[in-house]
């Protein structure tokens, strides 16, 4: 069976274009998923500091020993 130019270059250009969507779908994904991964890394940091209260005294040392320990 002869494979026909304009055939192949179909099959070539569908190729491309599943490879093209899957891998924005992919980025997608993963924005979301850092997304809310950040939001949740920020809810710990709130509740940690507030301690139970409805607010934080502010001027802590939280964020700069946070900054060191996750660098």
């Amino acid at each position: 069976m002869k494979i026909q130019e304009h055939q192949y270059k179909n099959l070539i250009g569908q190729i491309g274009l599943l490879l093209h969507e899957g891998r924005q779908k992919a980025s997608q994904n993963i924005n979301t998923i850092l997304v809310q991964t950040y939001w949740e890394i920020g809810k710990y940091i709130v509740e940690f500091e507030q301690g139970g209260k409805e607010r934080t005294e502010y001027g802590t040392q939280l964020f700069d020993r946070l900054s060191k320990e996750l660098t």
